[in-house]
């Protein structure tokens, strides 16, 4: 990104974290990554006003936000995205999809088992359900995804750990690059392929969304010295049992000179791209 547009991000950010505004009438590219606790979710709005979500946390959070986003009486989303079947990802998925209109949703059903998954396969079964495998590409409204892990294979064998069966997706805007990794593993990060993503970059990489809420499991230090990104988000619960995010991530990020937003102490973070 263009370095005026990065200052431009930044005052947005800080504007929105320290005075609760939100701009309902976006013009430009919007990536919110919502505070929802301990968990993900992540909205994105197109200049055409196409919305895509991404993960729902665990709790109602995200039904609260997005009825600030989205009157209430006409709630549809272009694209529901489930990374993986956590709780923490997937509960308030539930209720948006009960709640709004869905035009597609995107998920993968690997092996796992829970009361959220199962209610959340009911209620998409007669929805336009498409799976996302790596190398995948879809473009909404001049905004292009592209796919980075799993691959089919992967999901249909023995894992050892459902974080790793963790949609990554790449999103290109323009000038604006982002990489959201899920709660995939430090092993998995080491298998993305970055050569696919690169030649797209204008300037820096702009933002990568930390995998699994800086967890030292999740960190490997090749994939981000290859990307070199400018700011690392880190969707966090403030005070969490798990002593996320681990200090020697916060550490490295830090070293590698990536600006850190973190969810707990900064609340929703915002970026938008006009």
């Amino acid at each position: 990104m263009k370095i005026s547009n990065l200052i431009m991000v930044t005052f947005i950010f800080l504007t929105l974290s320290f005075t609760g505004f939100f701009t309902k009438d976006n013009k430009g590219f919007r990536m919110e990554f919502i505070d929802v606790g301990q968990g993900d979710s992540i909205y994105i709005s197109t200049p055409k006003g196409n919305k895509i979500l991404v993960d729902g946390g665990d709790n109602y959070s995200v039904d609260f936000e997005i009825a600030n986003l989205i009157p209430f009486y006409s709630c549809s989303l272009d694209a529901v995205i489930l990374t993986h079947p956590h709780y923490d990802h997937l509960n308030g998925l539930n209720r948006i999809i009960n709640r709004c209109r869905i035009s597609n949703v995107m998920f993968n059903d690997v092996d796992f088992t829970s009361r959220g998954f199962s209610d959340f396969k009911a209620i998409t079964r007669n929805m336009n359900v498409r799976n996302l495998y790596e190398g995948d590409e879809f473009e909404i409204d001049n905004v292009k995804f592209k796919v980075l892990w799993p691959t089919k294979e992967f999901t249909q064998s023995r894992f050892d750990d459902v974080n790793d069966t963790s949609i990554v997706l790449f999103v290109d805007y323009g000038d604006f690059e982002a990489v959201l990794l899920g709660d995939a593993g430090e092993e998995v990060l080491g298998k993305l392929d970055l050569s696919s993503i690169l030649p797209l970059v204008d300037g820096d990489f702009d933002v990568i969304k930390v995998s699994h809420h800086g967890s030292k499991y999740a960190l490997n230090k090749s994939f981000y010295l290859g990307l070199k990104p400018k700011n690392c988000v880190i969707s966090v619960g403030k005070d969490n049992k798990f002593g996320h995010p681990d200090k020697n991530v916060l550490d490295f990020l830090q070293s590698i000179n990536c600006a850190i937003l973190r969810t707990d102490l900064k609340g929703n973070i915002v970026l938008n791209v006009l």
